[in-house]
């Protein structure tokens, strides 16, 4: 996503001294009843539906994500 991600514009070298790694790891997913069934900053989340025209769409958020954006 450094260079190809069409979201973001492509690292430049002036940005590569301020750049860090972090990698999260999402483990032992759950099913839940309610969609407030987890806690922001804590635990990521796999989102799972069928749309409209009955394609599977998926989403994965990790926890730090939540929590960096309010």
């Amino acid at each position: 996503s450094a260079l190809k991600d069409s979201r973001f514009p492509p690292v430049t070298r002036d940005e590569l001294p301020r750049l860090f790694c972090s990698v999260s790891l999402l483990t032992n997913f759950e099913d839940v009843c309610d969609y407030m069934d987890w806690e922001v900053g804590v635990h990521g989340i796999r989102i799972e539906f069928i749309n409209e025209k009955g394609s599977k769409r998926t989403a994965t958020y990790l926890p730090e994500v939540a929590k960096e954006q309010g």
